[in-house]
C-alpha cells in the first residue's frame, strides 16, 4: 500500500538561543506521532544542535545568515521556501510545543483563508493612530487599501496556517516588513509605534487593510477551543523554559519533562546535556524562583547591553 503523501509542513526557526526551543517543538510532534515534514531555519546554530533536530526524522535544516534583524521576521521567508512542497504550510514559533496529536489542525478548511489567532479584546496598541499608519503604509506598498479596517482587532502569529496557493501573500508580508521595519529590529519596538510587535504588526496591517489579503478563518482550533487535549502551547514570555521557568510556562512543565525524557530515552540527548530547567529533579528549585524569573531575565539582558557598549 502506497504511503499517503503529507499535506502539511511545519516551519519553525530561530537563532542559537532558540535551538533548544526548536528541538522541543519538533520532539513534541514526533513524540505524539505527528509525521509531518518540518523545515527549521537555523541562525548560527552549533552543529550538535542541528544533528539532534535532524535525528528526529523528516526534518530539513536550512542555515540562515545571522543578521541584526530578529529571527521572527524570517517567518514568511522560511514558509515560502522551495523545500516546502506540501499544500498547507504551518508556522509554529520555537517557544512552544504541540500537546496531543494536532495533525488535524495543520490542515485548513478553505485554501483561500489564513488561520491566525485574534486578540480578544483588542490589545492597547490597536489605536486609531496605528490603524491610520497601517492604512497609509499598505496603500503605499500595495497601490490601494481599504478605507476602514476589515477587522475590529489585530492578530497574534506564533501559529499561522496558510495554503501554498497564497504564497503571494507570504511575499507581500516579507516585502512589507522590509519597507516599514528597521534593519536591526528586535521582536518588539518601542511602545507607541504602529509596529510595536514587528512581524506580527505588519501581518495585521495587511490582513486589516490589503484588499488582496486572505480572509482570516473564523475558527482557531490550535488554542484548544475545539479539543482541549490537542493544541499548540505557546510559552510566550521570557525567559524561555530551557533557561528558567516562568509562572506562565510552568503549566506545561509536565509536557516538557516528558519530551526531555523521550529525547534521552532515544539517545538524541544525554542526561547531562539537558538544560537544567528540563530536569525533573530540579523542579522544586525552579518552582521557587519562577515568580522572580522575568526580573532575573531583565537584569541579565540589561547587563549584556551594558557590557556590549
Amino acid at each position: 500500500m502506497k504511503e499517503q503523501e503529507p499535506v502539511s509542513t511545519v516551519v519553525t526557526g530561530g537563532d542559537a538561543a532558540f535551538a533548544w526551543g526548536c528541538l522541543t517543538l519538533v520532539a513534541s510532534m514526533r513524540r505524539q506521532g505527528m509525521p509531518q515534514p518540518v523545515l527549521v531555519g537555523a541562525m548560527g546554530w552549533p552543529g550538535a544542535m542541528k544533528d539532534r533536530v535532524l535525528a528526529l526524522g523528516g526534518v530539513t535544516v536550512v542555515d540562515m545568515p545571522v543578521g541584526r534583524r530578529c529571527a521572527a521576521c524570517l517567518k514568511p521567508t522560511l514558509m515560502a521556501r522551495e523545500e516546502v512542497e506540501t499544500p498547507w504550510i504551518c508556522w509554529a514559533d520555537a517557544d512552544g510545543a504541540f500537546v496531543g496529536d494536532c495533525s488535524e489542525w495543520l490542515v485548513g478548511g478553505d485554501p483561500a483563508e489564513i488561520t491566525v489567532r485574534r486578540y480578544d479584546p483588542p490589545p492597547p496598541d490597536f489605536t486609531p493612530a496605528t490603524l491610520e499608519t497601517w492604512r497609509r503604509d499598505v496603500e503605499a506598498a500595495r497601490g490601494r487599501a481599504l478605507p476602514e479596517s476589515r477587522y475590529a482587532t489585530r492578530f497574534n502569529d506564533p501559529f499561522v496556517l496558510i495554503h501554498r496557493s497564497r504564497a503571494d501573500f507570504l511575499h507581500a508580508w516579507r516585502e512589507q516588513m522590509d519597507r516599514v521595519l528597521p534593519g536591526d529590529v528586535g521582536i518588539v519596538m518601542s511602545r507607541g509605534t504602529a509596529y510595536f510587535q514587528t512581524d506580527e504588526s505588519v501581518l495585521a496591517s495587511l490582513l486589516c487593510f490589503d484588499p488582496g489579503a486572505p480572509p482570516v478563518a473564523a475558527a482557531y482550533p490550535a488554542n484548544g477551543s475545539v479539543d482541549p487535549t490537542r493544541y499548540y502551547a505557546h510559552f510566550a514570555y521570557n525567559p524561555k523554559p530551557w533557561r528558567m521557568w516562568t509562572a506562565h510556562a510552568s503549566r506545561w512543565r509536565g509536557e516538557v519533562f516528558a519530551i526531555a525524557d523521550w529525547l534521552v530515552e532515544r539517545g538524541i540527548v544525554r542526561p547531562s546535556e539537558l538544560p537544567l530547567p528540563y530536569r525533573r529533579s530540579l523542579w522544586p528549585l525552579w518552582r521557587a524562583v519562577s515568580p522572580a524569573a522575568p526580573w532575573v531575565w531583565r537584569a541579565a539582558k540589561l547587563r549584556r547591553k551594558l557590557l556590549a557598549r
